[in-house]
């Protein structure tokens, strides 16, 4: 089995629990950081509407893992 982790430089998971040759996707975390500059912002509205948004995925997320019998992921 081949398996890859990757982990984000500043990641809290222990090191114990990593490979020793667990490789570090810097391709993916400059994309990523970029996406996250692009989407900064500080307009309480915008941050009101994206509050609002994730509220609703989770709630829409547990809706349908108790329709299937599941434990709710979000509290």
């Amino acid at each position: 089995m081949n398996e890859h982790t990757i982990v984000e430089a500043n990641s809290t998971l222990p090191a114990a629990h990593l490979p020793s040759n667990a490789p570090i996707d810097t391709v993916t975390l400059d994309l990523l950081a970029s996406w996250q500059r692009e989407d900064a912002t500080e307009d309480p509205e915008v941050m009101r509407v994206r509050e609002q948004e994730l509220a609703e995925f989770k709630r829409v997320l547990n809706e349908n893992r108790t329709l299937s019998g599941e434990p709710p992921v979000f509290s």
